[in-house]
């Protein structure tokens, strides 16, 4: 079924993303840069979690993620790759809008598209500052 490799796509990404958010808060002392990234964590988590619920109710059971790393070796570089990452994640979310069963899946997936969107203007804004 397409609709639920494409839940396992996107709860990989968003548990991978979570990690490489907390990762890269580290990597900067701009206190405002710290809570854009924060909040994109809490987001990716809370994606996570709606992820694995909407993946629970189609197949019975939780999916299993394999721990990935996101090597970057500045700041700029990793804000780069967290804003290639979240334009990614936006059409995968835009797919799985498109092809969704029905209603109670509907509504996650479409919190979680509208929360990828805040996430590419967060990490926009840092990358055209620090340019």
């Amino acid at each position: 079924m397409l609709f639920v490799k494409q839940l396992e796509t996107g709860i990989d990404h968003s548990w991978t993303l979570r990690n490489f958010y907390k990762e890269l808060q580290t990597k900067t002392a701009n206190p405002v840069y710290r809570e854009s990234i924060l909040q994109a964590e809490r987001d990716k988590r809370k994606h996570y979690e709606l992820l694995q619920y909407v993946y629970y109710m189609l197949t019975g059971k939780y999916y299993y993620i394999e721990n990935k790393k996101t090597d970057f070796t500045s700041f700029r570089e990793g804000v780069l790759a967290a804003l290639k990452s979240e334009l990614k994640e936006a059409e995968l979310y835009r797919d799985l809008l498109m092809d969704c069963p029905g209603r109670p899946i509907y509504q996650p997936i479409f919190l979680i598209m509208k929360q990828v969107t805040a996430n590419v203007l967060r990490f926009n804004s840092i990358y055209k500052e620090i340019k």
